[in-house]
């Protein structure tokens, strides 16, 4: 049956009605016509799939990975760039309108540098003789050679692995493989389902860095050693087999040290545009808490502008990192706390902004009632319903003073959002 797409729906899927249902297209774009099969039909909408694109929009173009369709871990790429920058502005406007009934503009989504190559770790799955990404909503592994949104050294490592692997007979131990690449420095986690000898791998990627992509690298080698049966990755006993045993950056003026494990933007092109609006909107003299503060960059940071920085994270390793950040800069107006933010922000009599970064699950009511004396809030947000839950329930505290979208994952549909909040009584 025929279809005319009219809109995009949250996850960048098609929409248009068939016999007046809501039907949801993936792949399709708004003034296209389709031919389409019903997949689900649910009570208020219908799930499709095309079959032919009868007339294209010129705002289609071709995807250049040939696992697009299959894999799950892209979905904008049929789009063409400013269509997906226009899509995630939308998102974000309409979602906060729907949940929070707040009628507000939105800049337009900053735009990243590349929207290929940009992914500065992976993780790859392995099961047998199949290594990739799982397919779209399942646990299928979707085998490939190269992903376009990775850097060109991680794919580079992929291909080594995957011929070493192979020529040692080892398939039947991987189950993972993890590579982060920042600032010429690559770290590499190997996850097995039991201790194995990969010494000879650090070899071959020495041998292999005097060519292409891989010259002037410093390498790092760490095996995993994980049994669980769930999908968590980088658990289980860690074994240092050699090379660099952490990446070291100078950024915003602080050097500091990332490791294979712990938490680092993905993106580093739309992290510094984050962290430089953020710092945009710190006033000197300001006492700032940074909530969920992670290893320590972005609080470290601040310390450059405000008079004192208390950053509160729950993660120890993290804590530490951070710790080792502020003694290696020499940072003097900066308290880092290692505790459940929920709990510590209790504790902190006086401050005047609160940076924000939690997870995907957002603030929540118990913090959110602990927090609406706040003089501002800058908001970092990567789930926008979790981030209109929570804004419903701020706007009776706080106006709304921008809106501003990142495209901190192009030709995916996930979108990083920075919310600057001034409260009403204090203004």
């Amino acid at each position: 049956m025929r279809i005319d797409i009219i809109d995009l729906g949250m996850n960048g899927e098609g929409v248009g009605k068939i016999d007046g249902k809501v039907t949801l297209v993936d792949f399709t774009l708004p003034s296209e016509s389709a031919e389409v099969e019903i997949v689900k039909d649910h009570k208020n909408y219908m799930l499709a799939r095309a079959s032919e694109i009868l007339s294209a929009s010129n705002k289609r173009v071709n995807p250049p990975c040939k696992y697009f369709y299959i894999c799950g871990g892209c979905n904008l790429q049929h789009m063409c760039y400013p269509l997906q920058l226009e899509f995630k502005t939308e998102l974000i406007r309409k979602t906060i309108k729907k949940i929070a009934g707040i009628d507000c503009f939105v800049e337009n989504t900053v735009a990243c540098n590349n929207q290929y190559n940009y992914r500065n770790k992976a993780s790859f799955n392995y099961r047998g003789m199949h290594a990739g990404f799982y397919k779209t909503n399942s646990h299928e592994i979707v085998d490939i050679d190269e992903c376009k949104i990775c850097t060109q050294a991680i794919n580079e490592v992929f291909a080594i692995f995957n011929q070493y692997i192979k020529q040692n007979n080892l398939e039947s131990f991987i189950k993972h493989l993890v590579v982060r690449e920042l600032n010429s420095q690559i770290l590499i986690g190997v996850v097995t389902n039991k201790h194995i000898n990969i010494n000879s791998l650090y070899n071959i990627l020495l041998d292999n860095s005097n060519l292409g992509i891989l010259q002037t690298k410093k390498f790092g080698l760490y095996q995993i050693v994980n049994t669980r049966r769930d999908s968590v990755v980088l658990k289980g006993k860690v074994y240092f087999v050699a090379g660099i045993k952490d990446i070291e950056i100078y950024n915003f003026g602080l050097t500091y040290f990332v490791d294979l494990i712990g938490f680092h933007q993905t993106n580093i092109d739309i992290q510094n545009k984050i962290y430089q609006c953020v710092l945009e909107y710190i006033s000197p003299n300001e006492i700032v808490v940074n909530g969920f503060s992670g290893a320590g960059l972005l609080s470290g940071i601040i310390s450059s502008k405000a008079k004192h920085v208390y950053g509160i994270e729950i993660d120890k390793s993290s804590h530490l990192s951070a710790q080792k950040l502020k003694k290696d800069n020499k940072i003097e107006n900066l308290t880092n706390i290692l505790g459940d933010f929920n709990k510590e922000i209790e504790k902190i009599t006086k401050y005047d902004t609160l940076v924000l970064d939690p997870s995907k699950k957002g603030l929540g009511k118990s913090i959110l009632e602990k927090i609406t004396h706040a003089k501002k809030i800058i908001y970092i947000s990567c789930n926008p319903i979790a981030l209109a839950k929570d804004l419903n329930y701020l706007k009776d505290y706080f106006s709304i003073e921008k809106i501003i979208p990142f495209d901190m994952f192009p030709n995916t549909k996930a979108v990083e959002t920075v919310v600057i909040l001034k409260n009403k009584e204090r203004l």
